[in-house]
């Protein structure tokens, strides 16, 4: 089954998308967010489209990174985007050349996104139970791509089954551990193959952890899209920043995930053009030990095996043993087969 991104065919794989959320003060530092993904090499940035009124209920209390409670509705009420804020970024996008797509809470939030024709939808662990909402958004027939979070493997097929009943088959599920940050340790990449398995989708990663590892590694594993938080600057103390990589964390993720598929390779078992030289300076052939006088029967103790490889190669050595020297043999001579009878 593959997955496509129309104007990414041609990208490596995986995807990275840069999380860029909603959660920041300001439409210039969620501008200043998108350039800072484009020069670290991210292939999309992601937003969260929601209105507090319809993701929230007054007077819900919600528990942040230090600690503190605060109101669910007030917490997402400073900082929701308006449509005169998609349209900027919209615009700020496709000015520096880079795609961005968002996370729906609602169907109005459907709508408003239907108007920027986004490449893919993306899903929160939080909606991946939430079933009429998965239905409603695989019915828009654009990709998805689908956290599995906090859920069991029978969940995540209940959302896939759903999803697939609309005739909705363009869809990657991310497996991702839902806590700010996330611990290696809770990481169960394994995952990923699991859920390849149960259900033949490609899978990635939504990594919450604090650095690059699980990112790399799970690339290793198959991850065909990781989704990572960014942040300008850990001081700035917004929300999901313990989970978030400063720019040149996070350019150095794009690194080296990009360099997990040129590693693993094809799988071929092949002699490298650079190991060349070293096939020769580094693997060995029989020289003599002793003086060889001629005529003498060569004898195993004559022997011993050194490098280079320049004369016969060790294997060779129950084929050179029992045969005569032709001439008188000097210890340390490198031996050749003209060295010998037939």
């Amino acid at each position: 089954m593959n997955f496509s991104l129309p104007f990414l065919e041609s990208s490596p794989k995986p995807i990275i998308i840069a999380e860029i959320g909603a959660k920041y003060a300001s439409l210039d530092i969620m501008q200043q967010m998108v350039q800072a993904a484009k020069e670290c090499g991210a292939d999309l940035v992601k937003f969260q489209t929601y209105q507090a009124e319809t993701i929230s209920t007054p007077g819900a209390a919600f528990t942040m990174e230090d600690g503190s409670i605060i109101s669910q509705y007030d917490f997402f009420k400073a900082y929701e985007l308006s449509e005169a804020d998609h349209a900027a970024l919209d615009g700020f996008c496709r000015d520096i050349g880079i795609g961005w797509l968002s996370t729906p809470s609602h169907p109005n939030d459907v709508t408003l996104l239907e108007r920027f024709d986004p490449p893919a939808y993306k899903t929160g662990s939080d909606d991946l139970t939430n079933l009429p909402f998965l239905r409603h958004i695989a019915e828009q027939g654009r990709p998805m791509i689908v956290s599995t979070g906090m859920c069991t493997l029978g969940e995540v097929e209940k959302a896939v089954e759903t999803i697939v009943a609309t005739g909705n088959r363009n869809l990657v599920l991310l497996h991702c551990v839902v806590s700010y940050p996330a611990r290696r340790e809770d990481a169960n990449l394994r995952a990923i193959q699991t859920l390849q398995q149960a259900f033949g989708f490609p899978v990635g990663l939504s990594d919450h952890t604090t650095d690059e590892f699980t990112s790399v590694l799970a690339t290793a594993l198959g991850a065909v899209v990781i989704e990572k938080h960014l942040t300008l600057d850990h001081a700035l103390k917004l929300p999901d920043h313990q989970a978030s990589l400063d720019p040149a964390a996070f350019q150095r993720l794009v690194e080296r995930v990009r360099l997990v598929p040129t590693a693993l390779g094809d799988g071929v078992k092949r002699i490298l053009p650079t190991e060349e030289k070293w096939r020769r300076a580094a693997r060995k052939s029989l020289f003599a030990i002793v003086d060889i006088p001629a005529g003498t029967r060569i004898e195993p103790d004559h022997l011993t095996i050194r490098r280079p490889s320049d004369g016969i190669h060790p294997h060779h050595l129950e084929l050179v043993v029992g045969r005569s020297a032709r001439t008188d043999i000097s210890a340390g001579t490198l031996i050749a087969w003209n060295m010998l009878s037939d």
